[in-house]
């Protein structure tokens, strides 16, 4: 009897425990706004990521929440939902609220180091370019596409950086300054084969003696004034570490659509 007590009370031990890596849907469309075959598409990329590298994404939309601030209730959404996984709750949360076109990114644990700001930079622009034509669908697979790239830099001991960031812009530059380069060359040859030069001063083409100046004058023709505007300051906001109700750390971005 003894240890059919014992084994009773493990066994709702371990479903109390487990109830919140388990009972919790980390695709909650309160608003309705994907088909039953996108949320499971989703959802079953939501569950691979998250198992894979041990790390909670979640996606939320509402259609409404009231008063509060959006990065409150992402924070609180995340925390009270027993979301987060390891000691550390690591996870990011991806919220959409339709009557105000805002959205959300709510980090947690580690990935206030795997979404520092040029990812999140990375990340807001590429699900902004979605959201703005309505189209969730994609917005959300872009999330989920992008945060397993920062996740599998994560697991190289590497992160997001500026040369990542600036990839394209770095290989632009290479090929103009290869065109620059090769423009000067030839201009270079080109000189070089030239055996008549053309006379630079107009002593050369003068007869000598044959032209005098009898009067002279100093006349002013003209000003030059150079403006430039004041540098204004400019101010981000998010990505920035803040604390949530629960007591603990959050990052992320937030915004409107």
């Amino acid at each position: 009897m003894k240890a059919k007590i014992i084994l009773g009370f493990l066994l709702v031990s371990f479903i109390c425990f487990s109830f919140p890596l388990f009972g919790q849907d980390r695709l909650v469309d309160n608003a309705g706004i994907l088909s039953s075959g996108e949320a499971q598409s989703i959802e079953e990329m939501l569950n691979r990521i998250s198992t894979t590298y041990d790390f909670d994404l979640v996606i939320v939309t509402e259609n409404s929440i009231g008063s509060a601030r959006v990065v409150d209730y992402a924070d609180d959404f995340f925390d009270y939902n027993g979301y987060g996984l390891g000691d550390d709750f690591d996870g990011c949360l991806f919220l959409i609220v339709m009557d105000g076109r805002d959205y959300c990114l709510s980090t947690s644990g580690r990935a206030l180091k795997v979404y520092n700001e040029l990812a999140l930079d990375k990340l807001e622009s590429e699900i902004l370019k979605h959201l703005k034509k309505d189209n969730f669908y994609e917005a959300y697979l872009a999330f989920g596409k992008i945060s397993e790239e920062f996740l599998i830099l994560d697991e190289q001991g590497r992160s997001y950086g500026f040369l990542r960031h600036y990839f394209h812009v770095f290989i632009i530059v290479s090929w103009v300054l290869a065109l620059l380069t090769g423009l000067i060359v030839v201009a270079v040859w080109k000189r070089g084969m030239n055996n008549v030069l053309l006379k630079t001063e107009a002593s050369s083409y003068i007869i000598p003696g044959s032209l005098s100046f009898t009067d002279k004058r100093d006349r002013f023709l003209y000003s030059t004034v150079s403006r430039s505007a004041k540098p204004k300051s400019s101010s981000s906001s998010g990505g920035s570490s803040h604390t949530s109700s629960s007591g603990r750390s959050h990052g992320g971005r937030s915004g409107k659509f």
